[in-house]
């Protein structure tokens, strides 16, 4: 029997470093600390996952395979390697090293989902954080477009709610503001919770910004009352309630939104999240306040700081020319599959992710998928891999969602071929 103490959990960009796993036999037996979905995860490790490699939908050996996708990638003029937030960050810098080699495209998941972040984020002047400095100093906490009960469910007991440093008494010391267009578990701790229209977040957004001193001659005169009434009512919230937040927020020792993909990827998304930004950044004249898009696959931060250091763009990286491309609109992984002709997919299952008439496009080209269990995008493969499941049974490098490295530990031993091991080998056969 092993035990393993402050194991990291791999489901979400939480990254729980505090997981107490018991290894029996080479089996996962036990797991502590954990919420509901990562103790599935460690405890369902083995189940739907795929056995040996497939061409055609046929079972052949792990050569076969490697030289049926080398085949494959050097026969395309135009091949798109994405994906890559399910896997470890030494896996992400061999899939870049390919897709230069290849002349190719290499996207990760974050160009469908808090995109707007990275590109938006450079206009204006944000303070950073990191969700330990959050659960010891943060008085005010705002939950925006999402729900972390569902989404990541230690969020609120770790970091959000929890007994900090200098907030001993976790909730009680804190003020939780939850902006939503439903109601949600949310709503039972927070002190105020806004249900706006769907697409009306950017209008709550610019009224709490003109309320906290946004405009000229600090938010106030008939011209800024006359603003924020009719932004109030095209949220379908009171101006009464939005002052509530703003005074909220304006008295915060130190704040942070948490921001979900019900803002960054909803009607008006560029809107809603710039408008985010100036409000924080009019915050954090005043006082720390920080924000963070709620991340969700565990290493797709890991993805985009690979990214980062290896060509100075955060996803949608197109070698085609010979040097490093990258161009919001047109080197993403959407934008470029009507001119690509093959795929290699890693740690993602766009088949599932993507819109429906681009799920169309991925699957009519020459697939290969790297993945531990069957998927939609499996299913389409010309070619499939199974591979070692990050975290479990191989240990890797992935970033929190607050860029925070950490060490993923493997707890059992598997018979499967790591990402890294075999984009290395693929690497090398083109």
């Amino acid at each position: 029997m092993v035990v393993f103490e402050m194991a990291v959990c791999p489901f979400c960009a939480c990254l729980c470093d505090d997981i107490v796993v018991r290894v029996e036999g080479n089996e996962i037996k036990e797991v502590r600390n954990a919420c509901t979905l990562g103790v599935r995860k460690f405890l369902a490790f083995r189940e739907n996952r795929l056995e040996t490699p497939l061409i055609g939908g046929e079972e052949r050996s792990y050569d076969d395979a490697l030289r049926e996708a080398a085949e494959i990638l050097k026969g395309a003029e135009r091949p798109l390697i994405y994906g890559l937030s399910n896997t470890g960050c030494s896996a992400q810098k061999l899939a870049l090293r390919l897709a230069r080699r290849l002349n190719g495209i290499c996207d990760n998941t974050e160009s469908l989902c808090h995109n707007l972040f990275h590109t938006l984020q450079r206009e204006f002047n944000l303070f950073s954080t990191t969700l330990d400095a959050v659960k010891d100093n943060a008085d005010v906490v705002v939950f925006l477009g999402c729900n972390p009960v569902h989404s990541h469910p230690r969020h609120l007991s770790k970091f959000s709610y929890a007994e900090g440093r200098f907030l001993p008494k976790g909730i009680t010391d804190r003020e939780i503001v939850c902006v939503d267009v439903v109601t949600s578990e949310l709503d039972k701790i927070a002190k105020w919770f806004l249900r706006v229209r769907p697409g009306a977040d950017a209008a709550v957004c610019e009224a709490l910004w003109t309320m906290v001193g946004g405009t000229a001659g600090g938010g106030g005169g008939e011209a800024a009352a006359r603003s924020v009434k009719a932004l109030a009512e095209a949220a379908g919230v009171s101006v009464e309630d939005l002052s509530r937040v703003a005074e909220t927020l304006k008295n915060a020792s130190f704040g942070v939104v948490f921001f979900g993909l019900g803002v960054a990827a909803s009607e008006n998304a560029k809107d809603s999240v710039a408008a985010l930004f100036s409000l924080v950044e009019a915050l954090s004249g005043t006082t720390n306040f920080a924000m963070f898009p709620m991340k969700g696959h565990f290493n797709v931060v890991g993805a985009v700081i690979t990214f980062l250091r290896e060509t100075g763009f955060p996803f949608g990286v197109d070698f085609s020319g010979g040097n490093a491309r990258f161009e919001p609109g047109k080197t993403t992984a959407l934008d470029v599959l009507e001119g690509c002709d093959a795929a290699l997919i890693v740690g993602a299952d766009p088949i599932a992710s993507f819109p429906k008439e681009k799920a169309k496009l991925l699957a009519k080209m020459p697939l290969i998928v790297l993945d531990p269990f069957r998927t939609p995008t499996v299913e389409a493969a010309a070619v499939t891999i199974p591979t070692a499941l990050t975290g479990v049974e191989t240990e890797e490098t992935a970033y929190r969602m607050d860029c925070l490295p950490l060490k993923l530990k493997k707890l059992v031993e598997g018979n499967k071929p790591t990402d890294r091991d075999f984009l290395l080998q693929l690497h090398n056969a083109v």
